[in-house]
């Protein structure tokens, strides 16, 4: 025994080290094909959304802003928008109240910024026309 260490021990380490190491280098690898898959797939994905149009009923969706910013590494476009929500009220008689409220909603999506600038245009006419 050497300085209290079995060297069957020892040696079955160093073996089991040489193992992991040569796991951790197949995950590795693994994890970069998987990094190289991921960024195909958005990048033909954000392609394919950058095409996408979209048509909004500005008055029917209440709508008052578009916005740009970044969501999840992309460039992505908001329309926010009140949507009248129901809001029942049980009085003490036991009479049932529904008034309706204003809720803040946001719909969030990928487009080209092309489109996005159509939209605001679609939207600032929209809002011009209804002054």
């Amino acid at each position: 025994m050497l300085f209290g260490i079995n060297p069957i021990t020892h040696s079955n380490l160093k073996v089991e080290l040489e193992d992991l190491k040569k796991e951790n280098m197949k995950l590795v690898e693994e994890n970069k094909k998987l990094d190289h898959a991921t960024k195909v797939y958005q990048e033909q994905l954000v392609g394919e959304l950058s095409k996408a149009s979209f048509s909004v009923d500005w008055e029917a969706m209440n709508a008052f802003s578009v916005e740009r910013g970044w969501g999840n590494g992309v460039l992505r476009t908001t329309i926010g928008y009140l949507l009248q929500e129901p809001s029942v009220h049980t009085e003490s008689d036991g009479n049932q109240n529904i008034t309706y409220k204003d809720v803040v909603r946001e719909w969030v999506f990928n487009c080209s910024a092309a489109e996005h600038e159509r939209l605001v245009k679609e939207f600032n006419d929209y809002v011009k026309g209804n002054k």
